[in-house]
């Protein structure tokens, strides 16, 4: 399947393509101009390296606003955590509002899938049809089980915004066939991470999309309910821009 020019796509930056392996920390209110100028339409910021001030979030918010750019807000926790709705998700929401997001990016965590009354009954207290959730695999095996996953879509009313966020490289961490997951999950994916992966002397480390050894074309194929694409790895400026120029071009 192509996608043709009516279909409105989002390409969106996440503030870990700015920050280097050897850096903890990251002002992600300096990166949002930058995001701007790369040719990028939204930006990620993850929750991991806010600083927990919520004039921060406010000030992302305002000038992510002046720049007429969108916000989406990657959590790197899970939705279910022993088997119950994590009680830190509130909070998350909460950022979510301040950094004035309608999106909310997070990994699934264990459920118990016997007891789909009260699954649903829970994420039926925040389910808030105002934003979006993105259910993403990470790279821990407990949390992101393809069947696990396929059964919590499965279980969830259609009715309920929750879509999934596929990132191409993660599922070499999670020892499954991530062509054989594209192809599994693509009904219910409308976000991509992506991303490329190398194996150095059996090492995997995170590349720029032309480096790896990931048929990232072929994946944006199969996946092809999806309108939402995120560069998720650290580059050169350089490297970013041309990299979303082949994603565009492999869109037309």
């Amino acid at each position: 399947m192509k996608w043709g020019g009516s279909v409105s796509k989002t390409f969106i930056i996440n503030t870990a393509a700015f920050k280097t392996p050897d850096c903890q920390s990251l002002n992600q209110l300096s990166k949002i101009s930058e995001a701007k100028q790369l040719g990028y339409s939204a930006i990620e910021i993850r929750n991991e390296l806010l600083t927990g001030d919520n004039q921060e979030l406010i000030a992302i918010a305002t000038k992510a606003k002046e720049l007429n750019i969108e916000v989406y807000f990657s959590v790197g926790d899970v939705l279910f955590s022993n088997n119950e709705l994590n009680p830190k998700l509130s909070r998350y929401i909460e950022q979510m509002h301040l950094l004035d997001s309608r999106n909310l990016k997070i990994n699934l965590g264990i459920f118990d899938s016997t007891n789909q009354n009260n699954l649903v009954e829970q994420l039926s207290q925040i389910i808030d049809n105002s934003y979006s959730i993105y259910i993403e695999n990470n790279q821990t095996p407990i949390e992101n089980d393809l069947q696990q996953t396929i059964e919590f879509f499965r279980i969830i009313p259609k009715t309920f915004n929750i879509s999934y966020c596929f990132d191409i490289a993660n599922w070499e961490w999670l020892n499954t066939n991530v062509y054989n997951a594209a192809k599994e999950l693509a009904p219910v994916t409308r976000y991509v991470h992506l991303k490329n992966i190398s194996d150095k002397n059996g090492k995997k480390e995170v590349t720029s999309l032309s480096q790896g050894i990931l048929d990232w074309q072929r994946l944006i194929q199969i996946l092809n309910m999806t309108d939402k694409f995120g560069f998720e790895y650290y580059a050169e400026p350089d490297i970013l821009k041309s990299d979303l120029a082949l994603v565009k071009h492999s869109l037309l």
